[in-house]
């Protein structure tokens, strides 16, 4: 029952910050325009008031995805029936959905794409359920198959205490990675050329460079690098990997975008 206490924080903390990561990038989806016009004029640009705006479908979008990755670490903590489990979890979700619901069709808030909301709020709550049941289910049957019982896939399970920290910092890269990358392919449309499809690709390098840290600091905390170092060098050497990796991601991640916008403002020039 522990076990299933656990699982339930573990799902809704999980997705608090991970959603966060994809709201706060939402102003760089389609709205490019928008931000660079603000910041061309010196207007401040507060994005905890930008919200979802109008992007509904990238809102539903992103909580099924992060419903997804959150009920597989649920269904590996539970280690048992794991898609009750992730689907119970689900449950604030769901009545999150029910009252955005209510308040788009029978509140007085009016805000952009108000019917979209409400419409994708009917979506929301069976395929979310759904998502977390499969999903967690899965990460169930991950765990027993290919990891030690006294593990949640592979790592200690007091470690996924303070890996929701980095993980919050590092997604909100990868995030930004991926929406200038849909960006690109929007704004270039559906009848490119090669060497348009070959830019808008180039956008995706940075997220080799943002997965690499987590990739590392993962298998020193599995065990499968310096597993004959004490627990406080591989401590030191996780926290210099997670802070020296987010900057070097975050000026690849620079250098990159300044390099693709020339090749952009080349290729359309």
């Amino acid at each position: 029952m522990a076990r299933w206490f656990w699982a339930f924080l573990a799902f809704n903390i999980y997705s608090i910050f991970l959603l966060a990561a994809f709201q706060k990038n939402t102003l760089y989806l389609f709205d490019v325009k928008i931000v660079q016009e603000a910041l061309a004029n010196n207007r401040s640009l507060d994005i905890t008031e930008w919200g979802w705006k109008d992007h509904y479908i990238w809102c539903l979008f992103s909580n099924v995805l992060v419903t997804a990755l959150a009920a597989v670490l649920a269904g590996a903590i539970a280690k048992t029936k794991g898609g009750i489990v992730a689907a119970t979890a689900n449950i604030p979700s769901v009545l999150i959905w029910g009252a955005t619901f209510y308040l788009m069709v029978f509140g007085e808030t009016e805000i952009e794409q108000q019917t979209g909301f409400a419409a994708v709020s009917i979506v929301a709550i069976p395929l979310t359920t759904w998502v977390a049941h499969y999903f967690g289910e899965m990460g169930a049957e991950i765990q027993a198959s290919n990891y030690p019982q006294s593990t949640v896939l592979g790592v200690r399970p007091y470690h996924w205490v303070w890996i929701v920290f980095p993980l919050y910092l590092y997604a909100l890269g990868i995030v930004f990675v991926l929406v200038k990358f849909l960006a690109l392919l929007l704004f270039n449309g559906i009848a490119v050329s090669i060497v348009q499809i070959i830019i808008s690709w180039l956008a995706l390098i940075p997220v080799i460079v943002w997965f690499a840290p987590l990739g590392f600091v993962y298998s020193v905390l599995s065990g499968d690098v310096l597993s004959n170092r004490s627990a406080g060098v591989k401590a030191l050497i996780n926290s210099g990997v997670i802070v020296g990796g987010f900057v070097l991601a975050y000026e690849v991640q620079t250098v990159c975008f300044g390099l693709l916008q020339k090749l952009m403002s080349w290729w359309y020039q």
